[in-house]
């Protein structure tokens, strides 16, 4: 196996261990902010994107209306069926995605902030996914549609590794081009 694939196959344990840590860091849970990482090797990419529950529905606690059940239904079909990364062609489609709403953890300081009832805790989404992207390893520049899509989102910490480089950006709201070439 070369180089890459080794990575390609750490970058799962990679993952798993920074969601570790967050859970055991009680300020690693911060609204507004969320993180995404991948490896590209050939054509495929594996991704993995973490986020507090808020940032993604609205709420932290188990649905308790119909409309809150919507939302974590319509969160969880966009997640399983929708790119996490793309090329600016748009050719990334999803192979299998694993979407996980988190359960509820013991909350740090027992307040509510300005962002709404958290029933006590926190949850998070985590979503990993294996994309068929055809074209992605001649990209410079891959796109998120999380930037746009999920409103209460300000910042997107990115870290991607593959053959064509390895590196970090923060994206805010809005802004959906990752730059590989720094």
């Amino acid at each position: 196996m070369n180089r890459s694939g080794y990575r390609l196959l750490l970058l799962p344990l990679t993952f798993l261990a920074g969601v570790a840590a967050a859970s055991e860091n009680p300020g690693a849970h911060q609204h507004g902010h969320a993180e995404l990482s991948f490896a590209v090797e050939g054509n495929k990419v594996e991704v993995m994107f973490v986020s507090p529950a808020y940032n993604v529905v609205g709420f932290e606690h188990e649905a308790r209306t119909n409309a809150q059940t919507q939302a974590l239904t319509k969160a969880n079909d966009w997640f399983a069926g929708t790119p996490l990364i793309n090329t600016p062609e748009g050719t990334c489609t999803v192979i299998s995605s694993d979407v996980h709403h988190s359960g509820q953890e013991p909350e740090h300081d027992g307040n509510d902030d300005e962002h709404g009832d958290h029933g006590g805790g926190h949850s998070a989404f985590e979503v990993i996914q294996t994309l068929a992207c055809p074209g992605v390893q001649d990209a410079s520049t891959l796109t998120t549609p999380l930037t746009t899509r999920l409103e209460r989102l300000e910042h997107l910490d990115v870290q991607w590794a593959g053959a064509m480089a390895q590196g970090a950006t923060r994206l805010e709201h809005g802004e959906q081009a990752i730059e590989l070439q720094q």
